[in-house]
C-alpha cells in the first residue's frame, strides 16, 4: 500500500485534484476491465466535491455508486447520505439508475437492511468478480469526523471494529451524532479496496487528524487501509461551495 498526504489551501483546489483523480482513476479501470465502482460518503467536505465531479466528463455508463454508509433514515430526509450524494452529484449527471447501488432505508429493522444490502452487493460482484471471496471497490471516497471516525465506524465500537466477516451492519452511532442509527461498511470490506481516497479538513479536528496520520490506532480512521493507495487530501479552510 502507498500512502500518499496533499494539503489544499481551499475547499475549491482539493475537490479540483478529487475529481481530477476520480476522473483517471474510473477511465484506466474501465479499460483494463470495462467497468468502474465507487462508494461514496456524506458530510460537508464532499459536497463541494460531488458538485465538481458532476462537471467533470465521467464514464457514467460504466460507473457503479455504491454507498461507505448511510443513517437510517429514510432517503428523503435532511441527514440522508443518499439524499445528499443524488441532490448534489447523480441529478446532475446523465447515467442509469440501474448503476446505483442505495444502502435500503425502507427496510426495518436496520439489521435487517444492513444485511440485504450485503447480498445485493455480493450478488453483483459475483458477476462482475467472479471467483473472489470479498468485494473490492475500485475507489472509497471517505470523510473523517472531528472524533477520527469515518463511514459509521466509532472511537470505541469495539462489536463494529472487531467484525471480520460481514461487509456490510448496523451500529449504534455515539450519543453526539445526529442520528444514532447508521448502516455502514464494515473495516475488512473498506480496506479490500484497490484505493481509498480521504477527503477532510484541518478546522475543527487539526489534533485529531495529526495523531491519525500518525497511525493512532485509537481512531478509526488511521485503521484504514487500501490493497494500492490510501490518499489523504486535506484542506486548510472548510465549508463547501456549488449547489447546495
Amino acid at each position: 500500500m502507498k500512502k500518499i498526504v496533499k494539503r489544499f489551501k481551499n475547499i475549491e483546489a482539493l475537490s479540483l485534484a478529487a475529481v481530477k483523480y476520480t476522473a483517471a482513476l474510473a477511465n484506466a479501470e474501465i479499460k483494463k476491465k470495462g467497468y468502474f465502482t465507487i462508494a461514496l460518503s456524506g458530510g460537508t467536505t464532499v459536497i463541494s466535491y460531488y458538485n465538481a465531479l458532476a462537471k467533470m466528463k465521467m464514464p457514467w455508463n460504466k460507473t457503479y455508486i455504491f454507498w461507505q454508509d448511510d443513517r437510517y433514515v429514510k432517503y428523503g430526509d435532511k441527514d440522508s447520505n443518499v439524499k445528499l450524494v443524488f441532490y448534489n452529484l447523480i441529478s446532475r449527471v446523465k447515467m442509469s439508475y440501474d448503476m446505483i447501488y442505495p444502502a435500503p432505508s425502507n427496510i426495518s429493522p436496520a439489521a435487517k437492511a444492513a444485511k440485504i444490502y450485503e447480498l445485493l452487493i455480493r450478488q453483483l460482484f459475483k458477476r462482475l468478480q467472479p471467483g473472489n471471496t470479498m468485494p473490492s471497490y475500485d475507489l472509497v471516497v471517505a470523510g473523517m469526523g472531528p472524533d477520527g471516525h469515518t463511514a459509521s465506524l466509532f472511537p470505541g465500537d469495539k462489536k463494529a471494529l472487531k467484525e471480520k466477516k460481514a461487509l456490510i451492519i448496523s451500529v449504534k452511532a455515539p450519543r453526539y451524532a445526529v442520528v444514532k442509527d447508521r448502516i455502514t461498511m464494515t473495516l475488512p470490506f473498506i480496506n479490500n479496496s484497490k484505493n481509498v481516497l480521504f477527503l477532510t479538513e484541518e478546522k475543527g479536528r487539526k489534533e485529531v487528524l495529526e495523531k491519525v496520520l500518525k497511525g493512532d490506532k485509537k481512531y478509526p480512521s488511521a485503521l484504514i487501509k487500501a490493497k494500492k493507495d490510501l490518499i489523504w487530501f486535506i484542506t486548510q479552510t472548510g465549508g463547501y461551495y456549488g449547489k447546495r
